[in-house]
């Protein structure tokens, strides 16, 4: 089994997103993602940044998908 490091961000209500932490593992993700609905009224998600994928069961809206998609060719290794 592959271990992948997930990138979560939180989508604010004005569309507008924002980088919340870096996780390694999709254990580690969903209880990063549980901790901080747990706290916040937004909605949150784990995206594998290199892989493009977000983990099952989350919804992730085509724009906001495209968006961090747009960002993440930017970051150079």
């Amino acid at each position: 089994m592959m271990l992948r490091d997930y990138d979560i961000f939180e989508k604010l209500p004005d569309g507008s997103t924002i980088w919340r932490v870096s996780v390694f593992g999709q254990y580690e993700a969903r209880r990063k993602l549980q901790e901080l609905a747990e706290h916040s009224p937004n909605e949150f998600v784990a995206i594998d940044i290199k892989a493009g994928e977000t983990l099952p069961g989350n919804e992730l809206h085509s724009t906001f998908r495209e968006q961090i998609a747009k960002k993440s060719k930017r970051v150079t290794p």
